[in-house]
């Protein structure tokens, strides 16, 4: 199952998800509650919770077992608390160039104090504080510049986040990964800053596997092939 970020939706894993199932691997790619094909639904109700039950829904409606959860960027969030609550069906977490949080922390946490504040300001602005736009012109650190073939696609498909999303603080039982196989992916070509504290934290803690890629934040896009082969190599690890 692969798990989205920011604006994004399931739409934006769709030239890794085609090599994965060409490799004879089940793969979902949900859009949360408010966002890709459900922006439909944006509502101030939106919490990280409901970004959980999202994916916890989708796992237990198809009855899926030792799952490969993978979260991109903000969707390290989701992700984590999902292993804390169905880790039975879950067989290796892996967190792709993500934000990483502890209980307790919201989304904003781990991010430097600047990028939420102009990211609140812009919701306040935009939507009355319902919902981040995107950003206008995509972020060159995502590596999807102008004049590539993939901006106009990912810049006309992504849609608000809900503010809730970032602002509501995950909750957990137990540890992060709550004793799973996990891998942290980072892209290193270029490093993302903000997500710098993010990967201390990774550091900071034992029983990580680390792998560093030549791609930038936005490689599901940008490096499709590189990205399901290491996913592909990754799995062959765990399960």
């Amino acid at each position: 199952m692969l798990a989205h970020g920011s604006w994004h939706g399931g739409w934006c894993w769709r030239p890794v998800a085609d090599r994965l199932r060409a490799a004879g691997h089940h793969v979902f790619t949900p859009s949360y509650t408010g966002m890709g094909e459900r922006a439909h639904l944006l509502s101030g109700s939106i919490t990280i919770d409901t970004f959980i039950e999202d994916l916890v829904q989708v796992i237990q409606a198809e009855e899926l077992r030792d799952v490969i959860l993978v979260g991109h960027s903000f969707g390290g969030v989701p992700i984590t608390g999902v292993a804390d609550r169905i880790p039975e069906r879950i067989g290796h977490l892996v967190y792709f160039d993500s934000v990483v949080l502890e209980s307790g922390q919201d989304g904003f946490s781990n991010y430097p104090r600047e990028e939420a504040e102009v990211r609140i300001a812009a919701a306040g602005k935009a939507t009355g504080g319902l919902a981040v736009p995107a950003p206008d012109p995509l972020p060159p650190v995502w590596g999807i510049v102008q004049g590539m073939p993939e901006y106009e696609w990912v810049k006309r498909r992504l849609t608000p986040h809900p503010l809730g999303s970032y602002t509501t603080p995950l909750k957990l039982g137990h540890p992060i990964g709550n004793g799973l196989p996990r891998t942290y992916i980072h892209c290193t070509g270029p490093s993302y800053p903000v997500l710098d504290s993010s990967r201390e934290l990774v550091k900071s803690q034992s029983g990580w596997n680390w792998l560093e890629i030549a791609a930038p934040h936005e490689a599901h896009i940008t490096h499709p092939r590189l990205l399901a082969e290491v996913l592909l190599q990754t799995s062959e690890l765990y399960l």
